[in-house]
């Protein structure tokens, strides 16, 4: 059974709208008036409304929660109602587009001077929300045909291509005969084009950065990468001579090559493979450097005397360990630390042990303990990376055919997401139970297709949006409908176990498509 007592589970004030908006950020609101809410034909329900300078939003009396609300900019008309002459209300319509898809909202008060008040604010914020809104709308799409143009396959060729042609040129550049003769003619020549160069990445840098304006620009590391490339690049054109350091900066232009892994999926996701596997493959370096220093401090203690060129203190006897470990010329250092009183054929036991135990645990045991983890994280890593290009690229071509991901396998799989995180059974009947609550906005004890699409839709958290069509609907509740035609709380339960159970059944079968 439905457990409708609070606990555990999803926060109710969290599944639609969100809270009621703090007096400081509220225009106007119906504190000390009477308001009501027109819910089905002739149930007028009391309800709090505020408007602040982007929704008229609507919650119960002395919720916390909102039930409800209406972006100001979307608002078509508000008008009187003059269908009762003895009743003082206003009809609030919405565009039939938008986020409350064409509803109308009617509000009742308590005098002819409350509703013109309300009217006229109203009014007033949705023509001024609605300017504010259309003048950014302009800039917003420049920067969606900026991205569509720079994830085009086209682009990416062509930058790719670009990218190539520039290292060529660097590596030109140091191939060429250095001659004075021809020297001042080859420096003008690679100056153009290291200018010409500059200038498309910079070109390049500046598209990115409008069209991904600006906290999602810097979010990706690859973003930062390029300004970082790009900006050395223009210091280096702006300042041709100048000191030491500028040179060393000009040279950092050959890393641009690297931008290749961005443009080229496949590298871009084995280099995201091993760059995932070097927080695991650190920790095993850390244990091979602890016993590599052990071993230079008892090196330093033994031999310091007998070989100060290689133990003479403790850097030179971390760089013999060092050594070491690449299994080049141990012989050598083996003979330079020997006791004199031993001949050439016989054996001192103390750097013969010494070195032996040095290859044995560092180089036999910790180092390829150390390559070990390297290749298993990154196939895990690789596993992991190429699965999110296989969904991207899915995700792509289903955007390319007007769909979603979530409209392919299930309209409610956002929803089935957050719910499939249950603890026990009666854990998820809570949870579910308190969706149930976050979608019946009149209280009513049942769920309609009109409340429940609604509902669904503007459940913020959820990306992508929730779109639940009529089809949807009748597949989902399959028959079980009370005799109101709508869904009570226990049938709501088991339309959402049935699709929970084929989501976490087709999730499964995916993880194990990648193994």
């Amino acid at each position: 059974p439905l457990s409708r007592e609070t606990g555990s589970g999803m926060d109710i004030s969290n599944l639609l709208v969100g809270v009621v908006p703090p007096a400081s950020e509220q225009i106007k609101s119906s504190v000390g008036e009477k308001i009501h809410k027109l819910c089905g034909d002739s149930d007028w329900q009391p309800r709090f409304i505020a408007v602040t300078d982007s929704f008229l939003v609507m919650s119960h009396p002395g919720a916390k929660e909102v039930s409800d609300q209406i972006p100001l900019h979307e608002i078509s008309e508000c008008s009187k109602l003059e269908a009762d002459s003895n009743l003082s209300a206003f009809v609030v319509c919405t565009m039939d587009d938008g986020y409350n898809g064409g509803r109308q909202y009617t509000f009742s008060a308590e005098s002819e001077e409350c509703v013109v008040g309300w009217m006229k604010l109203i009014s007033e914020q949705a023509i001024t929300r609605s300017a504010q809104i259309h003048k950014r709308s302009w800039v917003r799409k420049q920067q969606e045909k900026a991205r569509v143009i720079m994830k085009s396959r086209n682009w990416q060729i062509m930058m790719g291509l670009l990218i190539v042609a520039n290292f060529i040129v660097n590596i030109g550049q140091q191939c060429l005969p250095t001659r004075q003769s021809h020297t001042d003619q080859n420096t003008r020549i690679f100056n153009a084009f290291d200018i010409l160069f500059t200038a498309i990445f910079a070109l390049e840098l500046f598209l990115s950065l409008f069209a991904y304006w600006l906290v999602p620009f810097f979010r990706s590391g690859w973003n930062c990468f390029d300004l970082t490339i790009v900006s050395v690049s223009i210091f280096g054109v702006c300042y041709p001579g100048g000191p030491t350091w500028i040179l060393v900066l000009r040279t950092l232009r050959v890393f641009r090559v690297l931008r290749l892994f961005r443009q080229a999926r496949a590298l871009r996701t084995i280099m995201a493979a091993l760059l995932a596997a070097l927080p695991i493959v650190a920790q095993a370096f850390v244990i091979l450097a602890m016993v590599s220093i052990v071993f230079a401090v008892v090196g330093q203690a033994i031999f310091a005397e007998k070989s100060p060129v290689l133990f003479a203190n403790f850097a030179n006897s971390l760089y013999t360990v060092f050594g070491l470990l690449t299994v080049g010329g141990w012989r050598l250092n083996v003979a330079a630390v020997k006791d004199p009183k031993y001949g050439d054929n016989d054996v001192d036991p103390t750097p013969t042990c010494y070195f032996i135990a040095l290859i044995v645990i560092c180089v036999w045991v910790l180092l390829q303990a150390v390559i070990a983890v390297l290749v298993d994280n990154f196939k895990l890593a690789f596993r992991r990376e190429e699965k999110q290009v296989f969904l991207e690229e899915e995700e792509e071509r289903l955007k390319a055919r007007g769909l979603t991901k979530a409209m392919l396998i299930s309209p409610l799989a956002p929803l089935l997401d957050n719910l499939a995180h249950f603890v026990n059974s009666e854990d998820l009947s809570h949870r579910i139970f308190k969706v149930f609550q976050a979608l019946d906005c009149d209280r009513g004890g049942t769920l309609s297709f009109v409340e429940m699409a609604e509902g669904l839709r503007k459940m913020k958290q959820f990306s992508p949006t929730i779109v639940l069509t009529q089809d949807d609907c009748h597949r989902l509740i399959r028959g079980e409908l009370c005799c109101s035609g709508a869904l009570t709380p226990l049938q709501f339960e088991r339309a959402i176990r049935r699709e929970l159970e084929l989501h976490m059944e087709r999730q499964v079968s995916r993880d194990a498509y990648f193994g």
